[in-house]
């Protein structure tokens, strides 16, 4: 296995004496930093080893914390502690893993060395190894459980007010030159309101009704959780029915909190679902981000008959530290991990937006063909960490 070194900071920190040589530690090595976890409960090890010059006993303690792996439910919490000696530098620590068959998310937890007064705090990955929940089907399309045996409901919005909830979702209004990037950076058609022949909420749905106006122009609405729901990792579902008809663009995207800060792509961007107006059966999962310079990584998935605008699908995205997976109706078509990024944005906290665009690069703009007003129906938006 790949040996990575965990600390340059233990250099310098002890020093023994045995037959004038002294002893000196640079560093500890782990053989590995994750695991996966199983159906059930296993011992699991791996090999610690220490560096340097090694001419005298070195005890080195270390201990098992939880994070976001929980001790009992998703491992059996150890501490002990190694001893090393002049050729005898390697050491095996041993816990318990405990595995399920429910899908989660990758989760975390700590081993803690210590030594001469200092800590290090090493994350180990438990790298869920289970299948996506079952889909359920209704008259009106597909829908997911109100929850999961392993994922709790962090956040969610069933829509079941008379308006949408302020505490949640603010309005973004305009054409968007008022934030420097009209068209909304691209080059799409429609203004953005807040009025209610734009956007609703009503009988538990959230309803975005793009029109065009008696002057020949375009409105619709969009709408975020920016400053005010932001969340990192877990599973998203999302239960929809989406518009149709060239130069429609409905959206439900996410966006990472540092964009004033950074800027983007390099707050990166992960679009859940999109969808071109003039292809309604097919979807794309997109990521946009910069890795020396901006890159997209982009798949799409078309359904086997008829097309999103009939009933609703539920679009799904499962994000942890390292992979973002797509799926549609509970189907995988999409994965993306960091393997070869030079800056992965995807491990920090993100707002949500859904929006339905008129025109723009993504689609084009509307023909003859199509027909107005189209509307982007949502029942939920929840999160299950």
């Amino acid at each position: 296995m790949k040996r990575i070194a965990l600390v340059s900071i233990f250099a310098l920190i002890l020093g023994f004496s045995c037959d004038d040589k002294e002893t000196v530690v640079t560093g500890i090595i782990m053989d590995q930093y994750s695991v996966t976890e199983g159906n059930g409960t296993a011992s699991k090890s791996f090999t610690v080893s220490i560096v340097g010059e090694i001419n005298s006993t070195v005890q080195v303690r270390y201990e098992l914390q939880p994070n976001s792996a929980k001790e009992g439910t998703d491992f059996i919490i150890n501490e002990g502690t190694l001893e090393f000696s002049p050729g005898n530098t390697h050491k095996s620590v041993s816990f318990d893993i405990v595995g399920d068959n429910h899908k989660e998310i990758t989760e975390e937890f700590t081993i803690i060395f210590e030594f001469s007064g200092t800590q290090y705090i090493a994350p180990i990955q438990i790298m869920d190894d289970d299948p996506i929940e079952p889909i359920l089907i209704a008259e009106d399309g597909y829908y997911t459980p109100g929850e999961y045996p392993s994922m709790k409901l962090a956040w969610g919005d069933e829509f079941d007010g008379a308006a949408l909830n302020s505490a949640s979702w603010t309005h973004e209004i305009g054409n968007g030159c008022s934030v420097g990037i009209c068209g909304w950076g691209n080059n799409e058609l429609q203004v953005y309101t807040d009025k209610t022949e734009n956007l609703i909420v009503d009988n538990g749905k959230l309803v975005i009704t793009a029109r065009q106006e008696a002057g020949g122009g375009y409105t619709s609405a969009r709408i975020k959780t920016e400053n005010k729901r932001e969340l990192k990792f877990g599973r998203i579902d999302v239960r929809a029915k989406l518009p149709k008809g060239q130069g429609l663009w409905p959206a439900i995207w996410m966006l990472g909190e540092n964009i004033d800060i950074v800027g983007w792509p390099s707050c990166g961007e992960i679009d859940i679902m999109e969808l071109r107006g003039g292809s309604p059966a097919t979807v794309d999962g997109t990521v946009h981000y910069n890795s020396d310079g901006y890159k997209y990584n982009s798949s799409s998935t078309t359904l086997s008959s008829g097309d999103f605008s009939e009933k609703f699908h539920v679009f799904s995205i499962v994000w942890d530290f390292n992979t973002i997976t797509w799926y549609v109706d509970n189907k995988e078509f999409k994965k993306f991990n960091n393997s070869n990024i030079a800056s992965w944005p995807f491990n920090k906290p993100f707002f949500f937006i859904m929006n339905v665009a008129v025109g723009g690069n993504y689609g084009g703009p509307p023909n003859g063909t199509t027909v107005f007003p189209q509307q982007m129906t949502v029942d939920y938006i929840r999160v299950f960490q």
